[in-house]
């Protein structure tokens, strides 16, 4: 890896002119895909219940521009790979890169969710789905949260729900038509993303999509490298955001890892397409890290 972009070689060479080009000029968002998370209950460890598997596959089918992702996965992967925040804080922060959360109401944790999505930051995105028979409760839930939700004009969606709906599918397809114009949005395409967001890598879209586009043009690539990569860019800072970042990308099936048989964990695309427009040969970028990895770490494409 001590070679990998030595300022002499070729990987070197392009990516220097690459982070140049960064900085003289923004790249451009060439496409957007809105970022839904979705929270409700679990059957099993891993296994989400049968009306968020169903309210998740009746989005994807039906907004083609969404993405829905289980919060549940994200903080999982996060867990999973090494982030030591606690699950409240960890929430909240993840929640800065979606543009709708989405609630169903169907357990304990998922209360738990309300109360921490209708922070008063974060409160515009929600979308909540609650059983009708407690719409005129005098609650808490009520007058709590979903009251913070409703002020901000946030939809609240009620159904009559099974008791075990968790297990068997229930009637919530008879909500899906309101859920689906509260999740309908216009992409954002065109705009410049400043020098400033992606070097600072904030929790926020334009670097979740930055991320994307360096594993897709460094790509098979480990995580070191991904480090080493930002700060030949941007110049040495801690970049303690990476691992969110890659957590999203990888539950929203936008990355993929690879484990090797050494333990690394190696991260590749899975669609050929950048998010970003950028003033350099990113060709070249990429044919340069291509060459390099099949030189030194020929057993990275081997797995793909």
């Amino acid at each position: 890896m001590s070679t990998l972009l030595h300022n002499k070689s070729a990987t070197g060479i392009r990516l220097e002119k690459f982070g140049l080009a960064l900085k003289a000029s923004p790249p451009l968002l060439l496409r957007s895909r809105q970022l839904i998370f979705l929270c409700g209950a679990n059957q099993s460890e891993n296994l989400p219940s049968a009306r968020i598997t169903a309210l998740k596959a009746f989005i994807q089918k039906n907004s083609a521009t969404s993405t829905v992702i289980y919060a549940e996965g994200v903080f999982g992967e996060l867990r999973k790979y090494g982030s030591q925040k606690n699950a409240l804080d960890l929430e909240h922060r993840i929640a800065k890169i979606a543009d709708k959360v989405i609630i169903v109401l169907e357990s304990p944790s998922s209360y738990c969710e309300l109360g921490a999505f209708a922070h008063e930051t974060l409160r515009k995105k929600l979308i909540v789905v609650n059983d009708s028979q407690f719409k005129l409760s005098e609650s808490f839930i009520n007058l709590g949260p979903i009251a913070a939700a409703r002020e901000v004009k946030s939809p609240v969606i009620w159904y009559p729900m099974s008791k075990n709906g968790i297990t068997v599918l229930d009637g919530i397809g008879s909500a899906f038509p309101e859920i689906l114009r509260a999740v309908d949005h216009k992409s954002r395409v065109g705009g410049p993303v400043e020098y400033a967001l992606l070097s600072s890598l904030e929790i926020d879209k334009s670097c979740l999509y930055f991320i994307h586009d360096l594993v897709l043009l460094a790509g098979p690539v480990s995580h070191g490298e991904i480090i080493l990569i930002l700060k030949r860019i941007f110049g040495d800072k801690e970049f303690d955001t990476l691992k969110s970042l890659l957590g999203v990308l990888r539950e929203s099936k936008l990355v993929t890892i690879l484990e090797m048989k050494d333990g690394a964990r190696i991260y590749s695309a899975s669609t050929p397409d950048l998010f970003l427009q950028y003033r350099a040969d990113v060709n070249a970028l990429m044919a340069a890290f291509r060459t390099y990895h099949l030189k030194a770490n020929s057993d990275r494409f081997k797995h793909g």
